[in-house]
């Protein structure tokens, strides 16, 4: 019982421990680059996974609108008070994450014809 009391006072007293924090939405963001970069790759080489990858998007998509919202909100913690600045935030955050998903896409085989089971991994690391 001691345990359990211990535990609520904790959660409690810590109103983000259930949030996504500013590193897991990025992370997520990467997931979801790497995706739409990964089903360009795949239907260049004939396998089409544009459609897999737009599937899987739209089962996603809550936790893809709360990344970018994660984003937004940091920025707007930071001092970013207009839409337009924290949408510059956005763009700014994603070139990287771009850039590195771009990179595994171009350094991997990407296995297409599994392409769909590939995404669906993505499941298991995404931060919430």
């Amino acid at each position: 019982m001691k345990h359990y009391l211990a535990l609520l006072v904790t959660l409690a007293s810590s109103s983000s421990a259930f949030a996504l924090t500013f590193a897991g939405a990025t992370e997520n963001l990467l997931y979801f680059e790497y995706a739409r970069l990964g089903a360009d790759y795949c239907e260049s080489k004939g396998f089409p996974a544009r459609e897999i990858q737009r599937n899987w998007q739209a089962k996603h998509e809550p936790l893809h609108r709360q990344s970018i919202q994660t984003v937004r909100g940091e920025g707007a913690r930071r001092g970013l008070t207009t839409a337009t600045e924290q949408d510059a935030l956005l763009v700014e955050v994603m070139r990287p994450v771009t850039k590195t998903a771009q990179a595994k896409v171009d350094g991997a085989a990407i296995p297409c014809a599994k392409f769909g089971r590939l995404i669906e991994g993505f499941g298991a690391d995404f931060k919430r």
